[in-house]
């Protein structure tokens, strides 16, 4: 039975936690019906649920006039509804041959870009959490699955899309079928834009949505999209059993000994690894290479090539990974080492962090969070009176460990903690002020812990800047 799509997306945002008060909701507007159709739903509930809105349309330069009466359209259709709407431009193929890339893997890189700077310049405007709203629906998630399939994926790629990632983006229409996001635009009299580009069969996932799968209906399963979304709720099941595990165990990862080799951030138990699981075991690979920098590109070559290496056990070993980070074999450990020129020239740091508010009965177990996460009071982070940065260590500056009596240089805190000297600059720290609040990877300071008495809490996440 086909539901309707504005009941579908409330019950989503209600469920799944997407949207809280306060929040501002950056939209990716193609103007297409998914994203026409989350617009007008999320106009309807912007006033019951209480949060702002605003939109970013990206004009790809690849449909010359039809693009910019888009752009027309769009803009008058935004100010009827009393929405801000932000237009970038990128010239996409040019990119795509200028980085030896496909058009639909830089036209993806460059919409995210987009959504995430204007996030950036929202953030700064209000005080709220900023949310980046996609128009993915139902039918998407089935052809992502089919797809990662036919590309040979592992449990974690079938698991497909989120609702909610952790740096802010969220799905609202994820349980949405296209055939409803269609009956919802004849409803209200919406009038989509035609893109002439989604029936060209030179793009990988047009040919799979307009040639494999219904072939795949017509002569296997007339409910195979039905069938590969239940395969990726499944699989997200799974990922998150196995992710908790590796969790778990990352935990054994220590600061290499001097005698360890040179560069080295981490070490691992060899002895832990090898009894581990390889699904939890690469995880965990994944979970270290992640602390100290490595946190995308890293295929199942790169993991068999490792685990081969355990498995011959040759000290010294030294197995390659993405930019230049590489894993060693020592004597008892392995060691995880960042590339040497993995400073910007330009001094800027490398991350982004994302802050999310949630009542305190639905946040997260503090023991449970992965090494770049971390949960504040948020009152008590209030009233310090100042919005959180994110640095490296300066000259003199001082924490209030968890659970210690005071606080006590920065510098001591790193020597008692057995943190390499090589590391020290290099490790995010959250501060209001000159204050810090949490160094990454480590502790929280006691001014702004969680208590039973806490109502309020902000889950911190530093990620690797993508944009």
């Amino acid at each position: 039975m086909m539901m309707n799509a504005e009941t579908n997306v409330r019950r989503t945002i209600s469920e799944q936690h997407l949207i809280a008060s306060g929040d501002h909701i950056v939209l990716g507007l193609s103007g297409g019906p998914d994203s026409l159709c989350l617009l007008h739903i999320l106009t309807e509930l912007r006033k019951e649920l209480g949060f702002s809105l605003s939109c970013v349309h990206l004009n790809h330069l690849m449909r010359g006039e039809h693009a910019r009466e888009d752009v027309r359209w769009l803009t008058a259709h935004c100010k009827c509804l009393d929405v801000s709407l932000a237009v970038e431009v990128c010239d996409v193929q040019a990119r795509a041959r200028r980085e030896k890339r496909t058009v639909e893997e830089v036209g993806r890189q460059a919409r995210q870009e987009a959504l995430f700077a204007r996030a950036r310049i929202e953030k700064e405007r209000c005080r709220g959490s900023v949310r980046i709203a996609l128009a993915h629906n139902r039918d998407d998630q089935a052809e992502t699955v089919l797809l990662r399939i036919l590309r040979g994926t592992g449990v974690h790629g079938l698991s497909a899309m989120e609702y909610c990632r952790a740096d802010g983006l969220i799905r609202p229409l994820l349980d949405t079928s296209r055939k409803e996001v269609e009956a919802y635009c004849e409803e209200k009299g919406l009038t989509p834009r035609w893109d002439s580009t989604n029936a060209s069969t030179v793009y990988t996932r047009n040919r799979l949505r307009l040639e494999l799968i219904p072939l795949l209906e017509d002569q296997f399963n007339p409910n195979v999209r039905e069938g590969l979304v239940r395969l990726s709720d499944n699989a997200r099941e799974d990922d998150r059993c196995l992710s908790q595990m590796a969790l778990q165990q990352a935990a054994s990862a220590y600061a290499p000994q001097k005698h360890s080799g040179a560069g080295a951030d981490l070490a691992f138990p060899l002895a832990t690894l090898a009894n581990l699981d390889p699904a939890v075991g690469k995880r965990v690979v994944r979970l270290l290479f992640a602390r100290i920098g490595l946190a995308e590109d890293i295929a199942s070559v790169h993991l068999t090539a490792l685990w081969k290496a355990l498995a011959k056990g040759d000290t010294g070993t030294v197995i390659e990974f993405p930019g230049g980070y590489r894993a060693e074999i020592a004597y008892e450990e392995l060691l995880f080492k960042p590339a040497d020129d993995d400073v910007p020239a330009d001094g800027a740091q490398p991350w982004d962090l994302i802050q999310l508010r949630l009542p305190a009965a639905e946040a997260p177990e503090p023991k449970a969070l992965p090494l770049y996460q971390a949960l504040l009071d948020a009152d008590k982070v209030d009233c310090l009176g100042a919005p959180l940065s994110l640095r490296t260590r300066l000259p003199g500056d001082r924490i209030r460990p968890l659970g210690g009596p005071g606080s006590k240089k920065l510098q001591d805190h790193f020597v008692d903690a057995k943190v390499p000297r090589a590391l020290r600059d290099k490790i995010p720290l959250v501060c209001c002020g000159s204050e810090i609040l949490w160094i990454c990877g480590g502790t929280v300071s006691e001014k702004v812990k969680v208590t039973p008495q806490t109502q309020q809490v902000i889950l911190l996440e530093i990620n690797e800047r993508i944009c």
